[in-house]
């Protein structure tokens, strides 16, 4: 057939084309399966990565060796490449996410894992020498970092009698402990997840979870049997204690949900934990025992009539008033949150104590001190915690606020003393009145400067339960002592040859011999209840730093 003839021939077109599409279309199957499979490949690679940065979080010091078991165990051929970045990862939302993981930053708490490796091509193969593409996919994996930290706990040691009479004002009834009994709960610790525990079983909840069971109402008694049941088999001498405390706190009140004083912040949505105290979040047994009881009937005064029972004083009465925390704020807290605050209870107290004068005048009659004591409350939260590789290496870092507050000399109405709502005014007060002798005074400290101070806990002050001070620039005017000193007096003694200026030193005789011993019923009395003017006192119940999470 002649050229001329061929390209004028219609025959065998279709033929044609179909030979040319179905080279296109093979072309097209097999990049389709090229691209299908590089795409699976790189999700089970994806997923690799993932287990294998999990894995390397456990133990971050071995964390080559586990990764690449992880690798391996997933069956990837021995061509895959791992490479291991430890740094620190911040859950900061105002840090983009991209940039929230530092690489080799001190003191790491994550593990970012790359794997490279490669897969085969099917069609690709005749345009890439190899017949292989390379692929890598990174995972980054951090560890959970929780602290439970609580305010208002410094007792070291209680005087037995003043004790006995703040708690037997807080339960209704009369209680009566050893000095020997209030040290044993002062040196037991329990559990907190086990006292939820406990608490559960005690209301007869069959199902639920911690955050169920906080959230019941609950009558005082129940939560200190509670706890009791805990230090069961631990400590005898501090359970018995506690029982007693639970029966003289039977007409306490109800002390509601505890979600108000505890905040279990992830562990609320658990009902168990893996094993008994894994949750590793120790409480003073006193100080919870001491907590419930301040919550139990809501705001409240307490009396006590201390008679001659503080040394130094010829007299002394006592009245007692505790607020609620503010915006419902808890006691103790479990978070990585910043944004959790916990806080103090707001108290009031009253004294009012007299004293005998040196001098002629203590023939005559006993000075009177009328004391007005407001604290508002003190404040925590959480800065930042940090996970080394060695335990010894945990840091919790704690924001915290003193409570400010004041001291008065004068007098006050004391059946206003728990309204919180309203303010009170001390008018002048009469410290002696006898015949034609009158001597007044009145006084005033304020503190203030409630600024958040940085408070550090190492490995080994988590462990040791220790209890941290902070203070106020000015706390060295928050005494009896200061308040005194500073008290003004008038003085009229006309009419029995005693002069001013004799009534005035003899006086302030007076307030300095009262000084220390109202100083120390002060601290005894705010102790009990955690709180002191112008301190905080913050201690870190445990961190976790073992679990782990993938962050990008």
């Amino acid at each position: 057939m002649s050229l001329h003839t061929f390209i004028g021939a219609r025959g065998g077109g279709i033929s044609v084309l179909t030979a040319l599409s179905s080279v296109m279309l093979i072309g097209f199957a097999g990049l389709a399966t090229d691209v299908g499979s590089v795409y699976l490949e790189s999700r089970r690679l994806q997923g690799t990565a993932d287990l294998a940065a999990l894995a390397a979080i456990q133990n971050p010091a071995q964390a080559e060796a586990l990764a690449t078991a992880t690798v391996s165990a997933n069956r990837w051929s021995h061509d895959a490449r791992i490479r291991i970045v430890r740094g620190t990862y911040a859950p900061d939302r105002s840090i983009r996410p991209g940039e929230r993981f530092r690489p080799n930053a001190p003191g790491p708490n994550a593990v970012n894992v790359e794997v490279t490796t490669s897969t085969p091509l099917f069609f690709g193969k005749l345009f890439i020498p190899s017949g292989r593409m390379t692929i890598t996919r990174r995972a980054t994996a951090a560890q959970t970092q929780l602290a439970s930290f609580q305010i208002g706990s410094r007792l070291l040691a209680l005087n037995g009698g003043v004790a006995n009479q703040v708690l037997s004002g807080l339960t209704g009834s009369s209680v009566s402990l050893s000095v020997m009994d209030y040290n044993s709960l002062l040196n037991a610790d329990v559990e907190l997840l086990s006292f939820v525990d406990a608490l559960r079983t005690r209301m007869n909840l069959e199902a639920g979870t911690y955050e169920e069971t906080l959230s019941s109402r609950v009558e005082a008694p129940v939560a200190l049997h509670a706890l009791a049941d805990v230090l069961a088999g631990q400590e005898p001498r501090a359970e018995r204690a506690m029982r007693q405390l639970a029966q003289a706190a039977e007409y306490a009140g109800s002390v509601g949900p505890l979600d108000t004083l505890i905040d279990l912040g992830p562990y609320a949505q658990q009902d168990h934990t893996a094993q008994l105290g894994a949750s590793q979040i120790q409480v003073s047994a006193m100080d919870l025992a001491t907590a419930v009881l301040q919550i139990a009937g809501g705001d409240r005064q307490v009396r006590l009539n201390l008679g001659a029972g503080v040394p130094g004083l010829a007299s002394t009465d006592v009245w007692l008033a505790i607020g609620e925390r503010p915006n419902n704020s808890p006691w103790l807290a479990v978070t990585d949150d910043e944004n959790v605050i916990i806080r103090t209870a707001q108290m009031r107290l009253f004294i009012q104590a007299q004293v005998r004068p040196a001098g002629a005048l203590g023939a005559l009659a006993n000075v009177r001190l009328p004391i007005l004591l407001e604290m508002a409350s003190a404040q925590a939260r959480l800065n930042s915690i940090r996970c080394g590789f060695d335990p010894r290496d945990r840091e919790v870092t704690l924001d915290v606020a003193p409570s400010i507050g004041s001291l008065s000399l004068g007098d006050i109405n004391t059946s206003r003393l728990d309204d919180f709502r309203t303010a009170l005014h001390p008018t002048r007060a009469d410290l002696v009145r006898v015949g034609p002798i009158r001597v007044q005074g009145e006084g005033r400290v304020e503190l203030g400067g409630q600024a958040w101070q940085q408070v550090r806990f190492n490995g080994s002050d988590i462990d040791g339960g220790v209890v941290k001070q902070v203070h106020t620039r000015d706390t060295a005017q928050a005494t009896i002592s200061s308040l005194l000193g500073r008290t003004n007096l008038t003085v009229a003694a006309g009419g029995l040859g005693l002069s001013t200026g004799a009534v005035t030193s003899s006086v302030r005789g007076a307030l300095t011999t009262a000084a220390a011993p109202l100083d120390g019923l002060v601290n005894g009395l705010s102790d009990l209840l955690g709180v002191r003017l112008g301190e905080a006192d913050v201690r870190v119940n445990g961190v976790r730093c073992g679990g782990a999470a993938l962050v990008a």
